[in-house]
């Protein structure tokens, strides 16, 4: 396998910048393509309302990615198709499976960690929600993803306030397909790839089989004598059967499992303390630059930016998770009604264990354990063919079921005069959810140029949860069973201007369900729903011969209780230790913005993808407990919401002989500078303050009819950045992912 070393994948990759030029993003990307000129761009499809309809004509505002162009982009995160999507972004503390996205502003405050996770976005795949154990599913023979922005309550459930997204498997078909990938990268990673198609009985039964392996030393290593670094393995499997006994029915049936592990909580010291790390719990370190409170331990490895791949950890860490899930659908249409039923169910469990102080000294160690089970089942009845009148009814019913073990103990150098193994910190919650939803939209056809929407989902929803832990000497105990009834319309508008353009407006609902938690300050053991009402108006169109394709969308989204999160450390007045957080909700907030995407075709060989997004989200009336005072945020961006989001792609094909083609692509992304969460609203600089960063990816290679070559770079240049910074007791304070510069090569053969 070959490999590039040093800057010289840098070097080779930059030469193709000169081919490809772009200024913004491919966010909806969502063009197939083929080998040989393209003479126009072709019709996207997507399911966002549960039917295939043109991209063109759905009333939202979508991105949307065909298997061409994840394939071509090397998508393998949630990360890389967000930075391609208008006014979304991302945040990670410390592994893959520990991101927390944002759209429009609206980001998930809730930990990762809790028994019951909520989120604010419905994830589903293959119409299957999994939002309950992750928003990071492996990316492995995709058909499609859509990132669907603004409340998507009918479709994507109660808690799809900040919007929707969906990936697509391919399914097996009847003909034998096989093929393979192998990716040798920077830091001797290594990720292959496998897929088999068999037909079983000719036109009746085929299966689909995958299987992903991927592993890397990482880019942080642990100087400390015990060694590791962030070096990780992910392992993911699938199977599918499709049986299609007639020509109405067709069944579906899906089994995956993944396993992912990372050897430490990935980051690197700041230099910079949480307030109250910084004057109590390392007060007798040294205090060098004389402000009157200790100073980080540098530890050996230094801060960053000097720093960008060192750690000094005196305790072995692990984190990850693992989670099996099957998804069983059938499908039935007569020649004007069609039928679907989803059936899923996914056992997770996520962990992290070992070193939590961050340094040489055994200060603490962490162990959390947080395993989830859930099962939903959804029916929906729609009528199908070119009518004036479509309509499409659904029923879900769905449970969930958690657990939570965290236990942080004194390690051998203890603080507070506390012993070895001393357990500190202790919290056990327990939660169930039991829901039930009725949906459904109906579209009129006025006239030829006319469509009224109306759309909407009666939900119910029953909690019951447990907490009981304690700080220090603080013990609490909370239980609750609440029922949260909500319905979320949506009404939408479209108007065809030309037979290549389209207008249109809607208002819709978005709803989340409130929770309890355990708190030690007053009415805090509970926190309410939230709500939030977007009003948004678009346009879409197809120009020049379907050589250039626009979509845009102006917003405006007004919340109540809005979910956010804090975080207290302390002590009490006797110089006991004191930690706790949880959710607390704003009382209003708003989020504006445009969105903007764009895909032209200015040569039959040159295609280029641009997306940019302004975004203000701001709170308009909120008061937080923040570091042992009541903080008015009045007017304060909400934390991981980026102004500006940009980005672009474009790829340069050309022949090279009769049966190869060359390729060249440059990628670039931008995102403006955030604050991580609401503690750093009340700070300034770093690392409180995240700059805004850009990054640039370069990929050159040959496509044959059967095999791909491409040599990559990403962030071709080299630009040191970072997207947030996260705390806990760190004695190099607050952590920071940092950026990285990746290269390799990737073969890809196909043996249809």
């Amino acid at each position: 396998m070959i490999s590039l070393h040093g800057r010289h994948g840098a070097v080779i990759c930059a030469g193709a910048a000169t081919v490809v030029l772009g200024l913004s993003s491919a966010s909806t990307v969502a063009q197939e393509r083929t080998t040989g000129e393209v003479r126009a761009l072709e019709e996207v499809t997507v399911t966002a309302q549960r039917r295939e309809e043109n991209l063109q004509n759905v009333p939202i505002s979508i991105s949307a990615f065909t298997s061409a162009s994840i394939e071509e982009n090397m998508f393998a995160d949630v990360s890389d198709y967000l930075v391609k999507t208008p006014n979304a972004s991302f945040m990670s503390t410390g592994a893959r499976s520990r991101r927390e996205i944002s759209i429009r502003g609206v980001t998930n405050f809730l930990p990762v960690d809790n028994a019951l996770r909520t989120s604010t976005f419905g994830f589903y795949v293959d119409g299957f929600s999994v939002s309950g154990t992750s928003v990071n599913p492996p990316i492995m023979d995709v058909e499609r993803i859509e990132v669907l922005r603004g409340p998507q309550a009918t479709y994507f459930g109660r808690n799809a306030a900040g919007g929707g997204i969906s990936i697509t498997s391919n399914k097996p078909v009847n003909e034998f397909d096989a093929s393979v990938s192998a990716d040798y990268g920077r830091f001797n990673t290594v990720d292959l790839e496998g897929m088999l198609n068999v037909p079983i009985v000719d036109g009746k039964l085929a299966a689909r089989f995958n299987a992903k392996y991927a592993s890397s030393d990482g880019n942080i290593k642990n100087i400390n004598p015990i060694g590791g670094g962030n070096d990780s393995t992910y392992k993911y499997y699938k199977g599918s059967l499709r049986f299609t006994p007639t020509d109405q029915l067709t069944i579906d049936l899906t089994a995956s499992s993944v396993d992912e592990e990372v050897g430490m909580r990935e980051g690197v010291p700041s230099g910079v303390f949480a307030p109250f790390e910084g004057d109590t719990l390392y007060a007798d370190f040294p205090d060098l630059n004389g402000d009157g409170k200790a100073d980080p331990d540098p530890d050996g490895v230094g801060f960053y930016p000097r720093n960008r791949s060192r750690v000094n950890f005196s305790t072995p860490q692990s984190i990850g998770t693992n989670f099996d899930y099957a998804i069983g659908t059938v499908h039935y249409q007569t020649q004007s009604l069609s039928f679907t039923s989803v059936t899923g169910y996914i056992d997770s469990d996520f962990y992290i264990a070992g070193d939590i102080d961050g340094g040489s000294h055994d200060f603490f160690n962490e162990y959390r354990h947080t395993p989830r089970k859930s099962f939903s089942q959804e029916f929906r009845l729609q009528n199908t063919g070119d009518q004036p009148l479509l309509w499409n009814v659904g029923l879900l019913y769905a449970k969930d079921k958690g657990t939570s073990d965290n236990r942080t103990y004194v390690g051998a150098d203890g603080r507070f005069g506390l012993p070895n193994g001393f357990l500190i910190d202790s919290s056990d919650s327990t939660g169930s959810s039991q829901s039930w939803a009725v949906f459904g939209q109906l579209d009129w056809k006025v006239i030829d140029a006319l469509t009224l929407s109306f759309g909407g989902r009666y939900s119910r929803e029953n909690i019951e949860q447990t907490e009981i832990g304690f700080s220090g000497v603080t013990l609490t105990s909370v239980s609750a069973d609440n029922t949260f009834t909500d319905f979320s319309p949506r009404f939408a508008i479209g108007y065809d201007l030309t037979g290549h353009s389209r207008l249109y407006g809607s208002v819709s609902k978005g709803f989340k369900s409130g929770g309890v938690q355990i708190s030690p300050l007053p009415g805090a053991a509970s926190y309410d729903p939230e709500t939030l009402w977007n009003y948004e108006v678009g346009w879409k169109g197809d120009l020049f011969d379907a050589r250039l394709r626009l979509n845009a969308a102006v917003f405006f989204m007004d919340w109540k209780d809005l979910q956010t999160s804090y975080q207290q450390s302390g002590t009490d007045e006797d110089g006991n230790l004191i930690l706790f957080g949880g959710i607390v909700n704003a009382d209003k907030a708003e989020s504006k913005g445009v969105e903007l995407t764009a895909t032209l075709l200015p040569m039959n060989n040159l295609l280029i993808n641009l997306s940019a997004g302004y975004l203000d989200a701001k709170y308009k009336k909120f008061t937080s407990y923040l570091e042992g005072e009541n903080r008015v945020l009045d007017g304060q961006t909400i934390p991981n919401s980026p102004k500006w989001t940009l980005a672009a792609d474009g790829e340069y094909r050309f022949d090279i002989t009769a049966s190869l083609e060359g390729f060249a692509r440059a990628e670039w992304n931008y995102r403006s500078g955030i604050r991580s969460g609401n503690d750093a609203l009340i700070h300034s600089g770093f690392p409180w303050e995240v700059p805004a960063y850009n990054s640039t990816n370069i990929r050159v290679g040959v496509r044959a009819d059967k095999y791909t070559v491409t040599l990559y770079s990403e962030n071709v240049f080299d630009q040191v950045y970072f997207l947030n910074s996260y705390s806990k007791a760190f004695t190099g304070g607050n952590f920071i992912e940092p950026s990285v510069q990746r290269y390799g090569v990737r073969v890809t053969y196909d043996f249809k």
